[in-house]
């Protein structure tokens, strides 16, 4: 069979709108995994806040794979073997929140708490109630945490921080806000309201691209759907990249395919064409 393994973004691409895997799309995955195709979720959340919809589409009785934190973290699935784990040192997060502090950037900064067995345990805020807080904590299935200062509270190494503002703002900052540190660390958008950092050399393309080598097969052979702009790279690397009808702009561009969007179970007109 030429497809091994199929990646997904998560929100956009897999949820539906009502953040849910419509059954169509399900019934379609299901098929798939039967077929021995790994599903792998590819996401910039936490590796806990992939586990309802692996649940969902029944990834623990065929097994498959999580790319957490827009690839920082690899691990199969359901029995949590770390594959690969990169990370942004805490003495780089200090570094990361000064210069915040410094320039005065109006961005509200996020943390996941310190992950234990593969479990994240809070999203961690200066304030529980500046923007995005509490959605990005409801995303993730996870409680907010309030802590005084979060560069006396990080002491821990980490895979991701987020910030949150206005997307008119993000766009007008980031270029100047990402000069200190390129070379050291991957910085884009991955909605127009999120800034994400990572380290160095993460995203979802190189995070697929060490995936394949461990399981033995080609580039050629993996499927990848994806809507935001931390998939583009995903998209361009794999054997089949498919945009959803929702997706940027600049991912349908660069994408082989168009589907229809995730309400229109994009996804599964997909795979009955192909598989």
């Amino acid at each position: 069979m030429k497809y091994q393994l199929i990646a997904l973004d998560l929100d956009g691409t897999l949820n539906s709108s009502n953040l849910e895997v419509t059954p169509r799309t399900k019934e379609a995955l299901i098929k798939a995994q039967e077929k021995g195709i790994k599903i792998v979720l590819a996401s910039g959340r936490p590796t806990s806040g992939l586990m309802r919809e692996a649940k969902s589409i029944e990834m623990e009785r065929f097994g498959g794979f999580f790319l957490s934190y827009n690839g920082a973290r690899i691990a199969s699935y359901p029995d949590g073997k770390i594959i690969h784990n990169q990370v942004i040192s805490a003495q780089m997060v200090r570094r990361i929140y000064d210069w915040k502090e410094k320039e005065r950037y109006e961005m509200v900064l996020m943390v996941y708490d310190r992950e234990e067995l593969g479990t994240c345990q809070a999203v961690l805020a200066e304030n529980s109630l500046a923007f995005r807080v509490k959605e990005e904590a409801e995303l993730n299935h996870l409680p907010v945490k309030q802590v005084t200062n979060l560069k006396e509270y990080i002491t821990y190494d980490v895979n991701k921080l987020l910030f949150a503002a206005d997307p008119a703002y993000l766009q007008e900052i980031e270029e100047e806000f990402k000069a200190p540190f390129v070379g050291q660390l991957n910085i884009y958008r991955s909605a127009p309201y999120y800034l994400e950092v990572m380290a160095s050399g993460v995203d979802k393309a190189n995070a697929l691209d060490r995936l394949v080598r461990h399981m033995g097969i080609d580039r050629s052979q993996v499927m990848a759907f994806g809507d935001g702009y931390n998939d583009l790279s995903m998209i361009a690397y794999a054997g089949l990249g498919v945009a959803m009808g929702n997706a940027v702009e600049e991912l349908k561009q660069k994408a082989d395919q168009v589907t229809r969007s995730n309400d229109e179970d994009g996804i599964a007109v997909i795979l009955e064409k192909y598989l």
